[in-house]
């Protein structure tokens, strides 16, 4: 299973669909009402991503400026594709150390249902650049 090349695929796939969820008048006051700054740290290669959900700003891991973040997940970017995709199950990866979670998890948990909505937005964006080396096909 495919993972993005570098920080700026994470930051155009992942770190978008944020951002647009941040512009979407529903979900917008929702992720802000959750108070998280989340790092997204993952690996293969070595690449992050900073939500401000208070901020409703999205950074990328090396960019100077971003807040300090209360919470970081942890995983390779093959499996953060996989988990935008809705193909991996949040709490089963943790178990299996796939996916590690420092932090405030309670505001983590938070997110993780109004993540679920962020999936076919996700799946929209890889369709959309021809990006059928990314998706999963089930």
């Amino acid at each position: 299973m495919p993972g993005f090349a570098d920080e700026d695929e994470l930051y155009r796939y992942i770190g978008g669909i944020f951002e647009a969820a941040l512009a979407d008048p529903e979900l917008e006051p929702k992720l802000r009402g959750t108070g998280l700054v989340l790092r997204q740290q993952c690996t293969d290669p070595d690449s992050a991503l900073i939500i401000d959900l208070p901020g409703a700003k999205v950074w990328k891991g090396s960019d100077a400026g971003a807040p300090e973040p209360q919470a970081t997940m942890t995983m390779s970017t093959e499996t953060a594709n996989a988990y935008w995709q809705g193909t991996v199950n949040l709490t089963f990866a943790m178990a299996k150390g796939k996916v590690k979670v420092d932090g405030t998890v309670t505001k983590l948990l938070q997110l993780a249902p109004l993540s679920k909505r962020l999936f076919p937005t996700y799946v929209e964006r890889l369709e959309a650049d021809g990006r059928e080396d990314l998706l999963i096909t089930t």
